[in-house]
C-alpha cells in the first residue's frame, strides 16, 4: 500500500512539473504573431457561439462612438511616370474636404474624444494648404501611416501625429486574426497610442510579457470585434456619415452639427466601403473598424494575463499530463473494451481524437472565462506521441519482467 502511495504521488508530481512545461510553452506560442491554420475553425465557431448565439459581447454605447466615410469623396491629382513625365490621373481624398472638416472639428466648443484619421497621405495636391494647416493644431487625434514593402515606415506628406496602422495577417487567404499592438520592436500601433491618449497611461516593455494599466498582458492576441459592419450598415446602432453629405452642408451650420453630434465621441475617419477591406473571422471588415476593436480589446483588457488564468491552464495540463502518465487510465481502459480488436494505427488516430477534444473544450472554456483563444489544438499530437512513448516503454518494461 505504501509502495502504491509513492508511485502514485511521484505520477502527480511528474504530472505537475509536466504541466508546468506545458504551461510556459504556451505562454510563449500566444504571444507568437501567427496561429497555425487548422485553429482557425475552432477560432470562428467559439466567437460566433458567445457573441452573435448567445450575445456576450460587450458593445460599446451608441452615443460614444461615430464614423465618417471617405470612399466616394475623390479628387483627381496628375500621374508621372519615374522621369517626371504626366502620364494619367491618379484619384485620391478630397483633401480640401478633409481640410474642411478638421477645420470644424477644430473649432468645436465641446471636443470630441478621439479622432482617427485612417487615411494615407503620401502624394501631394493643390489643394493640401487648409488640410495641412488644420492638422498642425489638431488634439487627441491620430493620423495613419504605414511601413513599406522593406517593414520600414513609410510617413505622410503632413506634420501631424502620426499611428502606425498596419496590420499583418494570417498565412492562409490573408485572414486578419492577430492584432500586434507593437511592430518591429518599437513601433506603437494606432489602437495602442489610442488607449495612451484616452487613458492616460502608457505600456511598459518586458522580456516575455508587456504590462498596461498595471495588468501584464500579450502583445500579440487574437481580436475580438465589438463592433462590425452589421452595426453600421443593418442595424445603424451608431452614427454613420459620408463625407460628401457633410460637405454639401453650408459652413455655419456644419459647425452646428459637429457641435451637437461629435462630441465626446470617437471619431473614426476612413474608407469603409471600398479599398480598405480586411478578410477576419466575422467576414469582410473595414480597416478603420478593426483598428477601433484592437484598441476596444485593450480596454476591455481581452489580451490580459491573469493569474486566474495561468492557474486555468495548470490545473487543466496537470490532469491531462497525469492521464498520459497513467498508462492503464480510465479512458484507455474504456476504449480497449469498446474496441478491443483495435491496431496501432487506430489506437494513434483515438488517442488524437481525446486529446483534440479535450484541448478543444480547455479552448472553448478558456475563451467563455478570459476571452482568450488558446490555439492549443497542436498538443494534441504532441501528447499522443508521448503516451504512445510511454505505452511501448511500460510494455517492454513488462517484458523483461517476465523473461527475468
Amino acid at each position: 500500500m505504501i509502495l502504491l502511495q509513492k508511485k502514485e504521488g511521484k505520477r502527480w508530481l511528474v504530472s505537475i512539473l509536466h504541466a508546468i512545461a506545458l504551461l510556459i510553452v504556451t505562454l510563449i506560442y500566444l504571444r507568437l504573431p501567427f496561429t497555425l491554420n487548422d485553429e482557425v475553425a475552432l477560432i470562428e465557431v467559439t466567437s460566433g457561439v458567445k457573441n452573435i448565439l448567445f450575445g456576450k459581447q460587450i458593445k460599446p454605447p451608441k452615443d460614444s462612438l461615430a464614423f465618417i466615410n471617405v470612399a466616394w469623396e475623390k479628387q483627381l491629382i496628375p500621374k508621372y511616370d519615374n522621369n517626371g513625365f504626366p502620364i494619367g490621373y491618379i484619384d485620391i481624398t478630397n483633401r480640401k474636404s478633409l481640410g474642411k472638416l478638421v477645420w470644424a472639428f477644430n473649432k468645436m466648443s465641446k471636443p470630441y474624444k478621439f479622432l482617427v484619421i485612417d487615411i494615407r497621405f503620401y502624394l501631394e495636391s493643390e489643394d493640401d494648404s487648409l488640410l495641412s494647416n488644420e492638422l498642425k493644431k489638431v488634439k487627441n487625434c491620430l493620423v495613419s501611416y504605414h511601413k513599406d514593402a522593406n517593414h520600414k515606415p513609410e510617413y505622410p506628406i503632413f506634420d501631424a501625429p502620426l499611428g502606425l496602422s498596419d496590420m499583418l495577417g494570417q498565412m492562409q487567404d490573408d485572414m486578419i486574426l492577430k492584432y500586434h499592438i507593437i511592430q518591429n520592436d518599437s513601433l506603437k500601433t494606432t489602437p495602442l497610442l489610442m488607449y495612451e491618449q484616452i487613458h492616460k497611461d502608457t505600456i511598459v516593455r518586458g522580456s516575455l510579457f508587456d504590462e498596461l494599466n498595471g495588468n501584464v498582458i500579450f502583445d500579440s492576441f487574437i481580436m475580438d470585434h465589438p463592433v462590425r459592419p452589421y452595426d453600421l450598415f443593418v442595424k445603424k446602432k451608431y452614427p454613420y456619415y459620408q463625407l460628401s453629405d457633410l460637405m454639401s452642408i453650408p459652413d455655419d451650420i456644419l459647425l452646428d452639427i459637429v457641435n451637437d453630434y461629435f462630441q465626446d465621441r470617437i471619431i473614426m475617419i476612413g474608407d469603409f466601403e471600398n479599398t480598405d477591406i480586411h478578410k477576419t473571422i466575422y467576414g469582410p471588415m473595414p480597416g478603420p473598424i478593426i483598428l477601433l476593436n484592437a484598441y476596444l480589446c485593450l480596454k476591455n483588457s481581452y489580451n490580459k494575463v491573469s493569474i486566474f488564468f495561468i492557474l486555468f491552464l495548470f490545473v487543466f495540463f496537470t490532469i491531462i499530463s497525469y492521464k498520459a502518465l497513467t498508462v492503464k487510465d480510465p479512458v484507455t481502459r474504456f476504449l480497449e473494451r469498446k474496441f478491443p480488436n483495435k491496431n496501432s494505427v487506430l489506437q494513434f488516430f483515438m488517442d488524437v481524437t481525446f486529446y483534440l477534444g479535450y484541448f478543444g473544450f480547455v479552448s472553448v472554456l478558456s475563451y467563455f472565462l478570459f476571452n482568450i483563444h488558446l490555439t492549443i489544438l497542436f498538443l494534441s499530437f504532441y501528447m499522443s506521441f508521448l503516451e504512445k512513448g510511454l505505452f511501448f516503454l511500460y510494455k517492454r518494461k513488462l517484458k523483461k519482467l517476465k523473461t527475468s
